[in-house]
């Protein structure tokens, strides 16, 4: 018993590191961390609420590299901030009252989403920069209603799964009219990072999340993110964005399988 426990451990801070050093360079870490903790022995719920908690330092981490950009856009971050809060509350509170059965059954359905997303999201966006039409005050302030809408709903999936939130996120910038790249991506890091904290709260409150295996995954992802940093320039993110979606596929169809 207490060899399998040890190696349920190494085998999911093995993938929390996979997961930080993923989200660092191309996204995709849950597809690592969300199957370790299932086959470590966990539920889809207990592990979808424990993988919060992994995914949480890349995307703060991230963020943080990017405070002075992220100074430039204080007011539309705020603004931005208070709709992405709000949905994650919303997607955190929705998933402590989906039933293990229900979760287990949506979960091929989320991670089909998540690599459909994964995969389609920088092909769409490269569309829509070459389609779109933003009014001078739209790409100016990149915040309407309609656009802290659909922060709120992004916010309320990445509250409740959160596997390819960034690319859902980095869409939406985009069809506001962020066209500045490293903008898009300090305003999609630091979103990301308050639905996550809020998500990991929330969850955390209700007693959804099993520390004994969080604590080690906040290690590892911080270390694969640390090393995913540095290796970013170098790696050909194609070739991980393509593994990564592999990867998704795969495990779509054995969870549908497995439903």
């Amino acid at each position: 018993m207490y060899q399998m426990i040890n190696f349920n451990l190494a085998l999911i801070f093995g993938s929390s590191i996979l997961a930080g050093l993923a989200n660092a360079l191309a996204g995709g870490g849950t597809f690592f961390s969300f199957p370790a903790l299932t086959a470590g022995g966990l539920s889809s719920l207990a592990a979808n609420a424990t993988n919060a908690v992994a995914v949480t330092p890349g995307h703060l981490l991230a963020a943080i590299t990017y405070r002075e950009i992220l100074g430039r856009s204080k007011a539309r971050l705020i603004i931005l901030g208070v709709a992405s809060a709000l949905g994650a509350i919303a997607g955190a509170y929705l998933l402590t009252v989906t039933s293990e059965h229900t979760f287990a059954k949506l979960v091929p359905w989320l991670l089909l989403f998540a690599t459909v997303s994964f995969a389609g999201g920088p092909p769409l966006q490269k569309l829509i920069n070459k389609k779109k039409s933003i009014t001078p005050a739209q790409a100016k302030n990149g915040v309407s209603m309609k656009s802290s809408i659909s922060y709120f709903l992004a916010s309320i999936y990445g509250g409740y799964f959160g596997a390819g939130q960034g690319i859902v996120l980095m869409t939406i910038l985009t069809l506001t009219g962020v066209d500045d790249v490293q903008e898009a991506n300090a305003l999609k890091n630091a979103i990301a990072t308050i639905v996550s904290l809020i998500a990991v709260i929330v969850l955390a409150f209700k007693g959804f999340i099993l520390w004994k295996y969080g604590i080690p995954m906040i290690i590892g992802a911080t270390i694969g993110g640390l090393f995913g940093g540095k290796l970013a320039k170098r790696m050909d993110k194609k070739t991980l964005r393509a593994i990564v979606i592999i990867i998704g596929t795969i495990l779509t169809i054995v969870y549908f399988v497995k439903g």
